[in-house]
């Protein structure tokens, strides 16, 4: 017997020996099958440093009686007490916090989630009121967000000697099938206007109405009222491209026409709106917030700069921004209300070719591509191709000034690069414009750019103004707004700007251990 086969050998078990007789065995068994009644101390649902105790303290430290005007409940009348308002608004910070922005799936959870059963102390709220909460007090909102702001300033935990701005595309409750051309928009107005007709006026004498005809009637107005919207939502936009491109080609959304196309980062092209938001650098607490409908990140750095100068009253000293943000337009606007603009500038030479590919020239043909020529009979421009262009005139455009130069016809139509150079009207000949003298404060900004320590504030960028944007989409779960509107995204996102800096308090306050 070989050594691998001794080592299979299994010697013999020794005999199982007989177990003593016993009875029965006892074992308890879960019975689900039954009712029983059970005694609960509510403050024994959570921990005591669950973070629902720290929402519900602070949101206790505010003075809430703005979101109290519209009630019409008061003591000695008929009909049932409202919520207060300190329970519904923690109820919603919890639920972002957790994730959750759904008002049913809140109304669901709420008997058996341990946080939203000490807040609202075993009681459940409607989805209904819980809706209607979110959208229905976006000036309370707004005081609840900067005086908060205003208590984390005393605390010294906000400082504005630098804020980092950025925008983030959120997508909208429209299905990207809604969208028609205003042909559509027109025969579905036509339709809505005489079904409103037809249906005649509810309030006149003799009309009784069932509760079903009731809902048909406010669907009817209801659906009249979104087709006006979506018509003028549509001239809207036809007087923005009106001198840029076809205006049949412009679409609106029947069920939310204030939602536009955009950009994802996935290069999905759904509609959204583009949530901008501010971020000062010291513990990355968002100062200001607001939805824009353009995809476009150009126009809305100052309108962020107003949002914060409103929740705290006064302005950054320096803001950082990305290259979406830095244009001629912020620059010099930054300059008036001396706010230092920190942010990339594109090469001047990329941008004049990408503006050219844009008119059908290749970019080897772009303006710097020509060299200037000094000789005796004054300045002249030379081509790539080897040609002259004679010097025409100067001109000033955005506050930068222009030497205009221009190819005679007959070259331009006789050079083999003319495909390439000039491939719109030949005949007329090449014009280039040679920038000679840029706005002054935007060359101080490129100067500035220029420097290590410019380039080094704007490396610190994306860990602050990024942050709570993937905060808010991936820990609060605000990938698509859960209501309909410009207005009502907008009370979204600052329920979510909200939720994420008392997170933040909780994390830098409340869970830190007391100093002696």
């Amino acid at each position: 017997m070989s050594d691998q086969q001794k080592l299979l050998v299994i010697p013999e078990q020794p005999e199982a020996r007989p177990r003593p007789q016993r009875g029965e065995l006892k074992l308890t068994c879960v019975n689900r099958q039954q009712t029983r009644m059970a005694n609960i101390y509510i403050e024994d649902l959570i921990a005591p440093d669950h973070k629902a105790r720290a929402i519900d303290k602070l949101v206790r430290e505010f003075d809430l009686s703005a979101f109290t005007v519209a009630l019409k409940t008061t003591t000695g009348c008929a009909g049932r007490p409202a919520w207060e308002p300190s329970l519904l608004v923690s109820l919603w910070v919890y639920a972002y916090s957790e994730g959750i922005t759904s008002a049913r799936e809140i109304e669901r959870i709420m008997p058996w989630e341990p946080g939203m059963q000490w807040l609202s102390g075993l009681e459940t709220v409607n989805a209904h009121t819980l809706a209607d909460f979110r959208v229905a007090h976006k000036a309370a909102l707004d005081e609840l967000f900067a005086r908060l702001l205003a208590v984390l300033e005393e605390g010294g935990l906000l400082d504005l000697s630098q804020v980092m701005h950025d925008g983030t595309k959120i997508r909208a409750q429209a299905g990207a099938d809604s969208y028609r051309r205003e042909k559509t928009l027109r025969e579905r107005l036509a339709d809505a206007r005489a079904a409103v007709k037809e249906m005649g006026d509810p309030q006149a004498e003799g009309t009784a109405q069932t509760r079903k005809q009731a809902a048909q009637q406010r669907a009817l107005r209801e659906r009249l009222k979104q087709m006006e919207a979506a018509m003028k939502e549509l001239a809207a936009q036809q007087g923005e491209e009106a001198a840029q491109g076809d205006k049949e080609a412009l679409r609106v959304s029947l069920s939310e026409p204030e939602a536009h196309k955009m950009k994802h980062g996935d290069n999905a092209i759904a509609p959204s709106y583009n949530a901008q938001i501010t971020t000062e650098s010291q513990n990355k607490f968002i100062v200001g917030a607001h939805v824009s409908q353009n995809s476009s990140d150009a126009n809305s750095l100052m309108a962020g700069l107003e949002k914060v100068e409103q929740n705290l009253e006064k302005v950054p000293q320096q803001v950082v921004v990305d290259g979406g943000f830095t244009n001629r337009n912020n620059i010099i606007a930054c300059a008036a209300k001396q706010i230092d603009l920190v942010g990339s500038l594109v090469d001047p030479k990329e941008r004049s070719e990408a503006a050219m590919k844009g008119l059908g020239i290749d970019g080897n043909f772009a303006p710097h591509h020509f060299r200037i020529i000094e000789d005796a009979g004054g300045q002249r421009l030379q081509c790539p191709a080897g040609c002259s262009l004679e010097h025409v005139r100067q001109s000033m455009k955005r506050g930068n000034r222009y030497q205009q130069y221009q190819a005679r016809g007959e070259d331009c139509r006789a050079c083999r690069y003319q495909t390439s150079c000039c491939p719109k009207k030949p005949e007329r000949g090449r014009t280039v414009s040679i920038l000679t003298e840029e706005q002054a404060a935007v060359a101080a900004f490129r100067q500035k750019m220029e420097t290590e320590e410019s380039k080094a504030i704007y490396r610190r960028r994306g860990e602050v103004a990024e942050f709570p944007n993937a905060w808010i989409k991936d820990k609060l779960g605000l990938r698509k707004f859960r209501v309909r509107g410009l207005a009502k995204a907008g009370s979204e996102l600052v329920w979510a700007c909200l939720t994420y800096n008392i997170m933040q308090w909780i994390q830098l306050v409340w869970r830190q251990p007391a100093v002696a």
